[in-house]
């Protein structure tokens, strides 16, 4: 067993559930796919530190996840500095890793050094990732990358095909992705999502039939993989899902949005817990914590947890938060702090030492469950999950777990 950190905040990331997660995620594409369709390979979005979980633990385990159901299985990160980790860490040195964020072209050293996949979306880049890629004998991967709606990033579709003729031919670069980005597949309304595969669609095409073809042809985040099944038109399956998975939040735990057709039955796979530091019986009508925002209502004990929003607890969840405590719910009362905050526990017999669960499930006395997620967080500060998993900092330690 590793040693307990010094702390008693803890992020638990569950191992387990990320495995069980990707598992689901391949289910329903394959379920949404014809039988005789080869199964998509995956990439795995690990950015942003796994989405606040650890990259480099969260990355091995989908790896050896993909290998064990016998999918190809590579890695997706925003920055080529977010792949480093991944370099350095043991048995990783021959990962797949592609950047999804277009590059700079001063980058090529760095990407020829961590040998990254990168995405095509300039010629000048290309040339100067040609150029350091020869120097280095380096043959480098790119994934030619469309605008088909979000206005982010990539190449207009209609200028794919003169973009790819004059870059197709530059020594030591092998285009052998094409991709783009969905700006609503979690969204009710598919027409703009429907939009999009047209586009991406119909742009393929006309590069297939200039010659050109692709071994990875990807946009399916995961609300594409979610949605995939909803609509009858098994054409529209296969263009929804193509060759290649990019699901992020998924794999975590977490629906991209509620407004999903078919949602996913997910485990999340971080918890939040601390312990109690300090306990004061305060009689009625005393103030609480900066700005004397909450009173007491009637003669009370007042807990101190450890957290506070530099851990990412937010200062907007003041009066909106609450944490469980032996099965029970209770109210976080008074602002939060950077580094603390208060609970209002009543006539609560509880110790310093005491376990508080601020995202996770505890059990009731008559045995049920009770359960706070980032999804609730995220409700009460009008924000989505994604905001709230990146936002545990990293003075959060994390425990990884598999049971």
């Amino acid at each position: 067993m590793p040693a307990k950190p010094l702390r008693s905040t803890l992020a638990s990331i569950n191992l387990t559930h990320l495995r069980q997660n990707f598992r689901t995620l391949t289910e329903r594409a394959w379920e949404a796919l014809p039988s005789n369709t080869p199964r998509p390979a995956m990439m795995a979005v690990v950015k942003a530190d796994a989405y606040g979980h650890g990259i480099v633990p969260c990355a091995k385990a989908l790896l050896e996840e993909g290998k064990t159901l016998g999918i190809e299985t590579m890695l997706g990160v925003a920055f080529a500095a977010e792949a480093a980790p991944l370099r350095a860490a043991e048995d990783m040195p021959d990962t797949r890793i592609a950047v999804v964020t277009p590059p700079f072209a001063h980058g090529a050293a760095e990407y020829c050094r961590l040998n990254l996949e990168f995405c095509a979306a300039s010629r000048t880049t290309m040339q100067a990732f040609s150029a350091e890629a020869a120097k280095t004998g380096r043959m480098l991967n790119a994934h030619l990358t469309l605008d088909t709606g979000m206005r982010r990033d990539g190449i207009q579709p209609h200028e794919a095909l003169e973009f790819m003729r004059s870059v197709s031919t530059l020594p030591h670069i092998n285009i052998h992705g094409i991709c783009t980005h969905f700006a609503t597949a979690d969204e009710a309304d598919k027409r703009y999502f429907q939009k999009q595969i047209q586009i991406f669609t119909e742009t393929l095409n006309t590069l297939r039939d200039a010659g050109f073809s692709f071994r990875y042809i990807h946009a399916a985040n995961s609300g594409a993989i979610a949605e995939a099944n909803v609509t009858t038109n098994r054409e529209a399956r296969n263009n929804a899902l193509f060759t290649l998975l990019r699901p992020g939040i998924a794999l975590y735990g977490y629906n991209p949005s509620h407004e999903l057709h078919s949602p996913f039955a997910l485990q999340p796979v971080m918890s939040l817990t601390t312990s109690i530091i300090s306990l004061r019986r305060l009689p009625k009508g005393e103030a609480v914590s900066y700005g004397c925002r909450y009173t007491t209502p009637r003669e009370t004990t007042i807990a101190t947890i450890p957290i506070g929003y530099a851990d990412g607890f937010r200062r907007g969840l003041t009066g909106k938060a609450r944490v469980i405590i032996q099965g029970k719910f209770y109210p976080v009362v008074g602002t939060i702090c950077m580094d603390q905050c208060m609970i209002d526990i009543g006539d609560e017999a509880f110790c310093v030492g005491d376990e508080v669960i601020l995202l996770g499930a505890g059990q009731s006395e008559n045995g049920a469950e009770v359960r706070i997620t980032a999804d609730d967080w995220a409700t009460a500060l009008g924000t989505i999950p994604y905001e709230i998993c990146t936002g545990i900092t990293g003075r959060v330690p994390r425990l990884y777990e598999e049971c």
